[in-house]
Formats: C-alpha cells, sequence, structure tokens
C-alpha cells in the first residue's frame, strides 16, 4: 500500500515555542523593549487576520508605521535565526525511520516564503529531499495534496486537533490522524471527529507508525473509526 505522511512542521518537528521566545529576544536587542512589543503586537494583528503566520506582511506594516526603525537588522533577527537549534531532538530520526514504511512530506500552514526557509534553515526539508508544501489553511488544499503526492492512504501528524479534524471530515477514511500533544495548542479541545491515535511527543511517532506491522494496525484502526465524532460512534 502507497502511503504519504504528512508532517506538520511547528510544534510538531520544530518547537515554534522556544523559536518564538528566542525571536522575542532577538527583536528587543535590535528594537528595545517598546517597539519590540509594538513588532509583535502588529504581528499578533496580521495573524488574526489572515489565520496564519506571515512575518513578510508583519514586516511591511511594522516598517510602514515605523520607518525609523533599523529595518535590516531586523530582517536578520528574524529570518537568520538557527532554526536547526529549535528542532525537536527526535525530528530527524522520525523522519528517517518513517520513510522505510512511505513517503514524508512537510505539510504547513504559513506564508509561502517563510515557512519553506524555516523547514530549510531547521534541516528538515533536505531530510525530506525537498518535499515541503506550504498552504496558508492546508486542510483547504488536500485535493493539491493527494494530486502532487498521490497514495492510496495518508496520514497525517499534526499538534492542533482542530486541523486533523478537518482534514478527517473532508477525506474520511482516507486518513488516519496523530495528533501530538506538544506546544501551546496541545490542550485545546476537540472539535469535530477525534483524532485516531494521541502521542505525547514526536518521538513516540516510530512505534505507532515506523514498521510495516505498526503502520498496517494503525490504518486499519483508522478505518474503523472512519471518521466519525464521538457522538455518531454512541448513537450506532
Amino acid at each position: 500500500m502507497a502511503v504519504v505522511f504528512l508532517l506538520d512542521l511547528d510544534n510538531t518537528l520544530c518547537d515554534n515555542d522556544l523559536a518564538r521566545g528566542r525571536l522575542t529576544e532577538a527583536t528587543v536587542r535590535v528594537l528595545g523593549p517598546a517597539l519590540s512589543d509594538e513588532y509583535w503586537r502588529t504581528y499578533e494583528e496580521v495573524r488574526d487576520e489572515r489565520g496564519f503566520v506571515d512575518f513578510l506582511e508583519t514586516h511591511r506594516r511594522f516598517g510602514r508605521d515605523r520607518p525609523d526603525a533599523p529595518g535590516e537588522p531586523l530582517d536578520r533577527a528574524i529570518f537568520d535565526l538557527p532554526y536547526a537549534d529549535t528542532r525537536y531532538p527526535a525530528a530527524l530520526e522520525v523522519i528517517a525511520r518513517l520513510r522505510r514504511v512511505g513517503t514524508v512530506v512537510i505539510l504547513s500552514d504559513g506564508d509561502p516564503v517563510f515557512q519553506p526557509l524555516k523547514a530549510a534553515r531547521a534541516g528538515i526539508a533536505a531530510a525530506v529531499d525537498g518535499n515541503v508544501l506550504v498552504f496558508a489553511h492546508k486542510e483547504e488544499h488536500l485535493d493539491d495534496v493527494a494530486r502532487l503526492f498521490p497514495a492510496e492512504r495518508y496520514v497525517a501528524v499534526d499538534d492542533k486537533a482542530g486541523v486533523l479534524a478537518r482534514m478527517k471530515l473532508v477525506w474520511g477514511e482516507r486518513v488516519g490522524t496523530v495528533h501530538v500533544a506538544q506546544g501551546k495548542y496541545a490542550d485545546d479541545p476537540y472539535d469535530g471527529p477525534r483524532p485516531d491515535a494521541l502521542i505525547a511527543r514526536i518521538a513516540d511517532a516510530p512505534a505507532l507508525l515506523g514498521t510495516a506491522d505498526a503502520l498496517r494496525r494503525f490504518l486499519e484502526g483508522a478505518s474503523m473509526r472512519g471518521g466519525s465524532t464521538d457522538a455518531e460512534r454512541r448513537a450506532r
């Protein structure tokens, strides 16, 4: 069976909370505390408007509102962060193990410039042979994913249970979903179909998916659950 693993990036393979902390330290050094706070307020405004992180638009708006701010040092502080230092220790080993039983693709939300750059700087893009897809809202582009990486079954691994639920609603038993309870979204309430599996950290993924037998058992279980909600299953 041809299987494609769709791995999220932020707080799945890379510790985005750690990255955000280091970025904040860098903007304080470059801008000072007051302007740094203003920069991150702009960041949050852009994220709320667009529904995803867009550093390019954040830079554009901040530069428009604060033309006296040091633009080049700010660019370097954001885009030159050593993202490999924020990668979860097991991330590359997980990718290597999953590649033994399927194709591994990074499927991330975010802006189309910064997210691929982050994946490359973190060493993730090279580990998946450049198989990196970035969409503003990835669950709205599953047809594109299937066209670019056709497979009989998909396994989506993400720190956001809501994203996994929306993927399950579109693809049903075609996708098995794994919620990685890492990062600030780990405790978000479920809305829709619950994930087919819950793991505490990305390092636990190979035990669940990393051999042909384990993957078969997981996919058989996902097919039995079929994407229904808990309430729907109880009603059957």
